[in-house]
């Protein structure tokens, strides 16, 4: 038996060997050739960490060449809490990439986990790599690229010119057949063989070289900071053994393996990326086992990441409603908020009909909760007056059962998003100049509804006069779960607003995440209709005239939206309390 690990050993390293020569190749031409960045220039590095979330870094690939093969970003960029901060944060932006033309200006969040070293004396060095799709590209072979932060409560991220590579796979990348193979003998931490989510068969208690018995097999496994890895052993009846997880660089062991007839199960969040090590070792008897590793994404309010276990590791949120997800091996999430002195924030926590989760808001420094929780079947909710400006943190914990939660935020007086509809005040009212959707047209609204995030509406309005105040975007839009589907959900998208072909990338651009609340009286025989008003800083845009917006939706989970040239108004200033009414769609 263990004559077969070893030729399997011998065969799977072989192929590696194939793969390295022929698999993979790189050009030459993906290297940057333009780069600008408007940030702070601090040994090469050009750090993004303005309050205003004006700076950025942004460069040009050109000469990319033409094929059907995906493109690999491979980055490497610096992170900190704050100027002059602490080691081991993650790098958190905002990238978004486009092609000559405007026919491609798509945008998404990254996280690269801090891969620094244990002797590395700054700690700030982040890696990770993004896939852009090759039909992105519609057969352009110039791409433009431009990060910038998300918030001003996420982490201050560095980048210079050769922070982004872009990989070119020239043949498929075919991997040894895991599932199912025998692995090779491993008898400690140093021989562990590296493999990949699947299902393994293995075997303990055999003799080895002078006489001694095999008693124990070491794996280990590549994981990123957030993941969950769940590990199931089946052990042979003849046998007892013993499953364990060791993180990289530890000589101790983490997580409880519970059992269940002759199936031990270990379930846990990694919480630093890198080679995780799988020891199983034999109590009594002998056999066959066989090793199942599924490793899943956590993906808590659409940021590719989980929540964190401590308020250091929040996740900042804005008004809106956001999902996460809570379960055995991790019991808590972290968010933040910015609240001003006076402002009202409303929470709503909507738990899975098995689970028991907890809510609680507490003050900037403090560990104290604010605020009162009230329940009502499977929801709670929390409001709360703030008596201090700052950051707020909002904490969810996990009682019993897991599952998908709903975290819906309110902030009354919210002045860099949704607003209420009862201003006041004199208007200038513009209507859209321009209007284009790829979306179906059904009934005059175009539905943004497919899976692959490739529909989207795009408004262009020209001639605005210049000035100081701020511009208020009135936005009507239908929503709905599905097809033909029901009535009363909101309408959640992404907002992308700058100067369409001023430069490079539009010269000024800027994204937000929006939900527009169903506005739909009871009347409506559809109840598709949300309505609300959006701010854009007119500081963000000095001297313009001519302004460029564009929605998509933010994930195939998001109920599908409809949109047409008449579903934004601009006012140059806020807008008084009587507004048009649109006509009233029919059903899908």
């Amino acid at each position: 038996m263990k004559i077969r690990k070893v030729l399997t050993l011998l065969i799977f390293l072989s192929i590696l060997a194939i793969m390295s020569l022929s698999a993979f190749a790189v050009s030459n031409s993906n290297l940057t050739n333009k780069f600008q960045s408007n940030g702070d220039l601090i040994q090469g590095w050009y750090w993004l960490r303005d309050n205003n979330i004006q700076d950025y870094a942004q460069w040009t690939f050109e000469n990319i060449l033409s094929g059907d093969n995906d493109l690999t970003l491979d980055f490497t960029v610096l992170a900190t809490d704050r100027q002059n901060g602490g080691r081991g944060f993650p790098a958190d932006f905002l990238l978004i990439y486009e092609v000559p033309g405007g026919n491609v200006f798509i945008t998404q969040k990254v996280n690269l986990p801090n891969v620094s070293s244990a002797n590395d004396p700054v700690g700030y060095t982040c890696s990770g790599q993004v896939i852009i799709p090759r039909s992105d590209l519609q057969g352009a072979s110039v791409l433009f690229l431009r990060a910038e932060r998300i918030s001003p409560h996420t982490n201050h991220v560095a980048f210079n010119k050769d922070s982004i590579k872009i990989i070119e796979t020239t043949a498929e990348e075919n991997y040894p057949p895991y599932q199912g193979n025998q692995l090779p003998d491993t008898n400690n931490q140093n021989e562990a063989f590296l493999i990949q989510p699947g299902i393994y068969n293995g075997s303990l208690g055999g003799q080895i070289s002078g006489g001694q018995r095999d008693s124990e097999d070491w794996y280990s496994i590549n994981l990123q900071a957030g993941q969950i890895i769940n590990l199931q052993l089946t052990q042979p009846s003849t046998g007892y053994f013993t499953l364990y997880l060791r993180p990289p660089e530890l000589t101790s062991n983490v997580g409880t393996a519970t059992i269940q007839d002759n199936t031990k199960t270990l379930q846990y969040i990694a919480n630093i990326t890198g080679i995780w090590y799988i020891k199983i070792i034999r109590s009594s008897g002998e056999g066959e086992y066989q090793l199942s590793i599924n490793i899943q994404n956590q993906n808590d309010a659409d940021s590719n990441r989980d929540a964190g276990d401590t308020p250091e590791q929040a996740i900042a949120l804005y008004p809106g409603i956001f999902t996460g997800f809570l379960q055995r091996a991790d019991n808590v999430d972290w968010y933040s908020i910015n609240l001003q002195e006076g402002q009202t924030i409303n929470l709503q926590l909507s738990m899975p009909s098995d689970a028991s989760f907890g809510l609680s808001l507490t003050r900037p420094g403090s560990t104290s909760g604010a605020g009162s929780v009230q329940t009502q079947d499977k929801i709670k909710t929390l409001q709360y007056v703030a008596n201090v400006s700052g950051i707020w943190h909002i904490k969810i914990t996990r009682s019993s059962g897991e599952g998908e939660y709903q975290l819906s935020v309110n902030i009354s007086g919210y002045q860099s998003g949704q607003t209420d509809q009862s201003q006041s005040g004199s208007s200038q009212i513009f209507t859209a100049n321009k209007f284009y959707s790829n979306g179906n047209l059904i009934q005059g609204w175009y539905w943004l509804r497919d899976s692959a995030l490739k529909q989207y509406a795009e408004w262009t309005f020209e001639n605005v006069p210049p000035g100081n105040t701020d511009l208020t975007l009135d936005i009507t839009a239908l929503a709905t779960n599905q097809a033909d589907g029901g009535r009363g959900f909101p309408a959640k998208f992404k907002l992308i607003y700058g100067f369409p072909g001023s430069g490079l990338m539009g010269g000024v651009f800027q994204t937000m995440e929006v939900t527009l609340p169903n506005t739909s009286p009871r009347s409506d025989p559809v109840g598709y209709t949300c309505q609300g008003l959006i701010i854009v800083p007119r500081s963000f845009t000095p001297g313009a005239s001519t302004f460029f917006f564009r929605i998509e939706r933010i994930s195939s989970n998001d109920n599908h939206i409809a949109f047409n040239q008449e579903s934004i108004t601009l006012f140059t200033e806020e807008p008084s309390s009587g507004f048009s009414e649109i006509q009233k769609p029919r059903t899908k």
